[in-house]
C-alpha cells in the first residue's frame, strides 16, 4: 500500500534469537557495527528477537529502505552497511519482495516499529 515509503530513522535491525544467534547473527550484528564505525556512519545497529523467518536467518531489515535480508554472513557486512547509505542492495541475499517482508512493512506501514510489541508488561 505505501510501496517505497521508508522510515526516516536509519537503524539496522539483526535478529538475535536463538534460531539465527546459533547461524551466527550476533557475530554479524558485531561486524555491521565494526563496518559502521569504520565508516563513521549515521546509522544504528540494534538487536531484533524475531522477523519469524527462522530457517532464513540470519535475518536483518534496513528499516530506512524498507529491505530485508536472509541467509546474512559477516562477509555481507560492507555491503549491507553500503546499501543502508544509499547503495546497491546485495542481491544474492535480499529477500524484500518475500511474503514475510510483505507482512514486516505492512506492520511498519501500520505504525508498529521493530521492538514495539512485547510480551513482557509495560510500567
Amino acid at each position: 500500500m505505501y510501496e517505497g515509503s521508508g522510515s526516516e530513522e536509519r537503524i539496522i535491525h539483526v535478529c538475535v534469537n536463538m534460531d539465527c544467534a546459533m547461524r551466527g547473527s550476533e557475530a554479524l550484528r558485531d561486524r555491521l557495527q565494526a563496518a559502521v564505525d569504520e565508516q563513521g556512519a549515521d546509522l544504528e545497529v540494534n538487536d531484533y528477537v524475531c522477523f519469524a523467518a527462522c530457517e532464513q536467518g540470519p535475518n536483518l531489515l534496513i528499516e530506512h529502505k524498507r529491505a530485508f535480508y536472509s541467509e546474512v554472513s559477516e562477509a555481507d557486512a560492507e555491503g549491507i552497511v553500503a546499501h543502508a547509505l544509499d547503495g546497491p542492495p546485495v542481491e544474492a541475499i535480499d529477500k524484500s519482495s518475500s511474503f514475510i517482508a510483505k507482512k514486516i512493512f505492512n506492520m511498519l506501514d501500520a505504525g508498529f516499529k521493530p521492538g514495539d510489541l512485547s510480551l513482557s508488561e509495560q510500567t
